[in-house]
């Protein structure tokens, strides 16, 4: 099984920019390439964060920008989204008996669970999981088949990445996740958006991947500041194949229109610059 991991595309309504940057020519980049590259995968999720402001005119752009993806779509909530304006934009969204925007989905290969960590109206970026959630969240940890990879979705991580101006605003309620996880079942991989930037490593045992985002990212630094400090660095999509033997992923940077060649050409080697 192959998916592509997309995440935090911010965007404003038509015509704005963000940053200096149009987030409209990332994503319909990203879209464009997937479409080409990777015709065999089976879905492409979205992390979250769709919208910068969550207005309804933002919806409509990123609606409008996803509308030519081959694959089908699973998009999820971040901080910077509203439910009911997603919902409506976008009417494949998965939605549970609560109204939260999660699901698990069983493939012949995997399962998948996606979980809703926006505090809507909490007035705090940071992401909770209510007792709802948490009850949909260990139902579901108990209901997806033994006999196949578990793979966990969801916007903010629950631990700190060391980047503090992130870390203030993670998972405010991750023992209570953890200990769903602990009685019930460890998802075999965890996967979230929120950060931008490519973070790895083990949560409580637990393999992470956290996904670069799709327009501007969070900077490199570990300075404890007041606000976020921000970069231009280039966007990426993870290409995530599942098989018999593991967990593979591949950063793919969409952008990427330099020079390719043969690492073993004489030539290549000995030229001053490649064009």
């Amino acid at each position: 099984m192959k998916f592509v991991i997309i995440t935090d595309p911010h965007f404003v309504p038509e015509g704005e920019r963000l940053f200096g940057l149009d987030p409209r020519a990332n994503l319909a980049r990203a879209v464009e390439v997937i479409n080409r590259d990777h015709p065999d995968i089976a879905l492409v999720i979205l992390l979250g964060d769709l919208t910068q402001r969550g207005e309804r005119d933002a919806y409509a752009s990123i609606a409008a920008t996803l509308a030519p993806l081959n694959a089908p779509l699973i998009p999820m909530t971040g901080n910077h989204d509203s439910r009911q304006m997603l919902c409506e934009a976008l009417p494949q969204t998965d939605r549970d008996p609560g109204g939260f925007v999660q699901a698990l989905r069983v493939f012949d290969d995997a399962s998948i669970l996606t979980l809703d960590t926006l505090d809507e109206g909490g007035g705090s970026s940071a992401g909770y999981l209510c007792e709802e959630r948490l009850s949909f969240m260990e139902q579901s940890l108990g209901e997806a088949p033994a006999d196949r990879p578990l793979l966990m979705f969801q916007h903010h991580p629950p631990f700190d990445t060391g980047l503090p101006a992130m870390d203030r605003i993670k998972l405010r309620n991750p023992d209570q996740e953890w200990a769903v996880i602990a009685r019930t079942r460890r998802p075999d991989y965890l996967f979230m958006g929120h950060v931008h930037r490519p973070i790895s490593g083990l949560w409580r045992g637990i393999p992470f991947h956290i996904q670069r985002g799709v327009s501007h990212q969070v900077a490199f630094d570990f300075n404890d500041m007041e606000g976020i400090p921000g970069s231009l660095e280039g966007p990426d999509y993870a290409l995530v194949e599942v098989g018999p033997a593991g967990i593979v992923i591949h950063q793919r940077p969409f952008n990427y229109e330099g020079p390719r060649f043969l690492m073993g050409d004489k030539v290549a080697q000995r030229a001053e610059r490649l064009e």
